[in-house]
């Protein structure tokens, strides 16, 4: 390998960045990303995982001066940056980075607010570290993905976990070797399994990759110590977490800030509230349900076309819960063809377990198709769902990438929409208008 300090220089990077470098178009980006993730995390603070982490911040008497978002809460920095991690994946309507094959806003802006909170930093300053921590975060995958994800790791917990650290570690103005200290406590703290997938302990990954960062350079800051090169070290983060000669470690130092990952090639923002390799099957049912010739009592069978990497995740063949169904071909399609709609209260017990919905299931299977003209890496899509009714009739549909995908975007204004539907009923209407123009008006 012909760079050998790849830890010292992603360190240098973190160090040298500021706000005055990074391209305007980013940080408008960011500012999206802000309003997206405070959305889902509203919405999310509802969910049970999130009920039982602020029920914990009570019990224990956790009490700071970092909110958990949607509630009257606040704790210290890194139990907020826990529970605002849970909040903000408990529905999975969070962004992803498909490099990444992961979420890392959930990952890195958790610990940004909530340190920042406690350091009383202003809009630019939050700016800063967040896009500083996903680019992070997401250019570690360059070096390490599709194997790494392949292997059965959580990317949002195990890459968030660094990119949460160089958020906090920015904020907190670490320089040298107690910055690369840092990466080394998160990189020991950083887990999460996929196994884990359609359970509350997805979401518990991401939070904790929040709360790894947080701690990391709180505890760096003090002089606690860390090995210095953990990122390339023989028995490092990159040789663990691939395998040897599984990664290419350059990758990360050859492309970090060019360009900045938020530019090119672009975060998910999703506009349903499921894993990500379900969304190109969800776009196609339901453009399947558009047609005259479609009712959900027509239905004799149905197919949904996948990929290998996405036939891993959507680990669920057969869900009994909303959770579950998140993970699931055949619940995400069961629901489209049901229902003709995806929405926050698609993915309830209640309704995964409805007859209707359970009766359509069993006449569901998935397919998985041959990637042998594939080119790179698995993306998030194409699928393709074909639904054969009663008469005899064929209804077809394919979708290569689903809407929120950076090549099919949301607008600014989906994006404020979806942040207005997630907040209502729990925040007034008042302090979302004021939150929207805060966010809108960060960097000023």
């Amino acid at each position: 390998m012909g760079k050998t300090q790849i830890t010292a220089e992603l360190a240098e990077f973190i160090e040298r960045t500021q706000i005055s470098q990074i391209p305007d178009p980013v940080v408008q980006t960011a500012k999206l990303l802000v309003m997206d993730l405070l959305g889902v995390a509203t919405a999310g603070s509802i969910e049970k995982c999130a009920n039982i982490i602020q029920e914990l911040t009570e019990v224990q008497g956790l009490s700071g001066e970092a909110t958990l978002i949607g509630t009257a809460y606040k704790s210290n920095p890194a139990w907020s940056a826990l529970a605002n991690g849970v909040s903000g994946h408990a529905l999975d309507f969070d962004d992803v980075s498909e490099p990444m094959y992961g979420h890392p806003t959930v990952a890195v802006l958790p610990a940004a607010l909530a340190l920042g909170e406690t350091l009383n930093i202003n809009g630019l300053q939050l700016l800063e570290s967040y896009i500083i921590g996903l680019e992070v975060a997401v250019k570690l995958s360059y070096a390490m993905n599709p194997v790494h994800y392949e292997h059965g790791w959580h990317s949002t917990c195990t890459l968030g976990s660094l990119g949460s650290a160089a958020a906090a570690a920015k904020l907190l103005g670490l320089k040298g070797e107690r910055l690369r200290s840092a990466l080394a406590i998160a990189a020991t703290g950083a887990s999460g399994l996929q196994q884990n997938f359609g359970t509350m302990t997805k979401p518990f990954q991401a939070g904790r990759a929040a709360e790894n960062g947080v701690v990391a350079a709180l505890l760096a800051q003090k002089g606690w110590t860390g090995e210095q090169n953990i990122l390339e070290a023989p028995l490092g983060f990159f040789h663990v977490f691939c395998g040897p000669d599984n990664y290419d470690a350059e990758r990360v130092i050859d492309q970090i800030g060019r360009p900045f990952d938020m530019e090119h090639p672009g975060i998910i923002l999703k506009k349903y509230c499921s894993c990500a390799f379900s969304h190109p099957v969800i776009d196609a049912a339901l453009s399947i349900t558009q047609s005259p010739q479609y009712h959900p009592e027509k239905v004799d069978s149905g197919e949904g076309h996948i990929h290998k990497l996405a036939d891993q995740i959507l680990i669920h063949r057969h869900p009994k819960t909303g959770l579950e169904a998140k993970f699931s071909v055949e619940g995400c399609l069961a629901l489209a063809l049901v229902d003709g709609n995806i929405n926050i209260e698609s993915f309830t017990d209640n309704r995964v377990r409805s007859k209707e919905v359970k009766e359509m299931m069993a006449r569901i299977k998935r397919e998985i198709v041959s990637e042998e003209k594939r080119e790179g890496p698995p993306e998030f899509g194409p699928a393709e769902v074909k639904v054969f009714l009663k008469e005899g009739k064929t209804l077809e549909a394919r979708v290569e990438k689903a809407k929120g995908n950076p090549k099919n975007p949301m607008s600014p204004e989906e994006i404020q929409e979806k942040y207005i539907d997630c907040c209502t009923g729990i925040l007034t209407e008042q302090c979302i208008e004021k939150s929207i123009s805060m966010v809108q008006h960060l960097e000023t």
